[in-house]
């Protein structure tokens, strides 16, 4: 029998690697593999991600520079509703701009650390039921069982 189990880069897949490895399988029966994930495609998704924020922030300024552009509009001579537009434009205009340049600088690291794949060879039996246990207790992401 085969379990895999994946877990994200951290101090619980050291502890359940730990417990397997002194209550249930020796270590050549676990096999640990790091998944990469591609950098094209993580820069391509913080772009549209940036890109969204940044819409976001811009309309949350256009909300407030519309509601103070349409209050002063009383006292102007163009009136609240052309001041509250031009307001609004302008607003969205820097609120955009500020973030998207801010946050467009070089590639970051991804916030989420790769995740781990951890294979154990095990006998059939009561041990698989132990073993994904132990895997569920330490917050793995997803647990399978092949079985041959």
């Amino acid at each position: 029998m085969i379990i895999v189990g994946t877990f994200e880069q951290s101090i619980e897949l050291e502890q359940a690697l730990a417990v397997l490895e002194s209550h249930y399988v020796t270590r050549e029966q676990i096999l640990v593999t790091f998944m990469e994930s591609s950098p094209k495609e993580w820069l391509e998704g913080r772009t549209k991600s940036i890109r969204s924020n940044a819409f976001e922030v811009g309309m949350a300024v256009a909300t407030g520079s519309a509601v103070v552009g349409a209050s002063l509009g009383f006292i102007l001579t163009l009136g609240p509703i052309i001041c509250g537009l031009l307001a609004t434009f302008i607003g969205f205009a820097i609120g955009y701009s500020i973030y998207y340049l801010n946050n467009k600088k070089g590639p970051r690291m991804p916030r989420q650390l790769p995740e781990v794949t951890v294979i154990i060879q095990c006998l059939e039996g009561s041990q698989i039921h132990l073993i994904k246990n132990v895997l569920w207790e330490y917050k793995a992401l997803t647990v399978g069982v092949l079985e041959s």
